[in-house]
This record gives C-alpha cells, structure tokens and sequence, in this order.
C-alpha cells in the first residue's frame, strides 16, 4: 500500500512537472494578463494550477465576452441557491447545476469534450478530480457529437482536490473525471459552465 501511494505521489510529482513545463508554453504576456487576474472580476475562488495558461488566454482573447459572463455570473448569483439543472446563458454559454455524492475511485472513464470548454466548481462539499492529457489516453467510448463526449481510460490518474477555494477549466486536450470521494463520501453541489470552443 505504502509502494502504492508513493508510486501515485511520483506520478503525479511528475505530472506537475510537465504542467508546469506546459504553463510555460505561455507567453509572457500571457503569464502577466494571467497573473494581474483582471479578468476574474473580483470573484473569491481562484484557478487551479493545472489550468493551461497559454490555451486560458488565447481562448479569452478571441471570445472576452463568453468569460466575462461566466464570471460575472459568478460574482452576482448565490450559486448554493440556483436550482438543478441546466440554463442557457447566451449563445455560447450554459450551466448545469450539479447535486451528487461523491464516488469511489475505480474503473471510471474519463471524459472529454470537444465542442465545448468546462468550467468546474465545487460550491459545497469537497471532492478529487482527475486531470489528464489525451494524448496519454485510450479512447474506449468513441465520441458522440451529440452528446460531446468520449471516454477514456488511462493507466495513471493524478487527482486535483476540488473545493470551493478553487474552480478547474477543461479544454479539449484536459480530460478529466469528477466526482472522486475525498476520504469519506461527501455530498456534493457544483456548478459546470459549458463554453463553446469555436
């Protein structure tokens, strides 16, 4: 067990490494826009670290207006209070608010998604999330355009704690599976803003 819990520390010891080599791919305007946090209009939680700067800025640059609201959403509604299910914002952006409990780590699929970026964020309970690249995965849920959404398996899962101290983004290339109990199962509520790639 202890062999096991160390090989899962070193892999994602490792992971975080290449984020953090990944994190570099961003310009230095980039890091500065990114840095200076401007753009996340005074709201508490704050980004995860695995989020791909360079991919965040390039997409805010080209469609302001789809983030801008997100988080202006954010900042202006009680989103322990927002009833379940899924509202249309605009054009571009929806929200699905979430109700759950947290579940053992198993055989779970990871997602991805391609029509559309997730924005993650647990309100209430706490929970781990897994965050890979596709490139290290196996498709075995072929995609569905309709749904947007594949599965995937991976050998190696490096888990990010989820907490209403932090909110994840998704791209195309993040998969992730959510839902992962923090020591015990929890009750979980979260919010998912979809935001369309192109």
């Amino acid at each position: 067990m202890k062999r096991l819990k160390f090989l899962t520390l070193l892999l994602c010891a490792t992971f975080l490494v290449a984020q953090a080599g990944k994190q570099s791919c961003a310009t230095k305007k980039q890091l500065q826009w990114y840095n200076q946090k401007a753009w996340l209009q005074g709201i508490a939680p704050l980004p995860d670290p695995s989020i791909d700067i360079a991919a965040f800025a390039k997409h805010y640059q080209k469609h302001p207006e789809r983030w801008d609201l997100v988080f202006k959403f954010m900042k202006e509604n009680d989103l322990k209070t927002l009833p379940l299910g899924k509202q249309v914002l605009s054009e571009d952006v929806s929200i699905n608010v979430q109700e759950y409990t947290s579940k053992d780590p198993g055989e779970e699929r990871f997602e991805g998604h391609r029509a559309n970026i997730d924005l993650q964020y647990v309100v209430s309970g706490k929970e781990l999330i897994g965050v890979a690249n596709i490139n290290d995965a196996k498709e075995v849920v072929p995609f569905d355009a309709k749904k947007d959404y594949a599965g995937f398996l991976i050998s190696s899962i490096c888990y990010h704690t989820a907490t209403p101290e932090r909110f994840f983004i998704f791209f195309p290339a993040n998969i992730h599976l959510p839902g992962v109990q923090y020591g015990e199962k929890t009750p979980i509520r979260k919010v998912v803003f979809k935001i369309k790639v192109d």
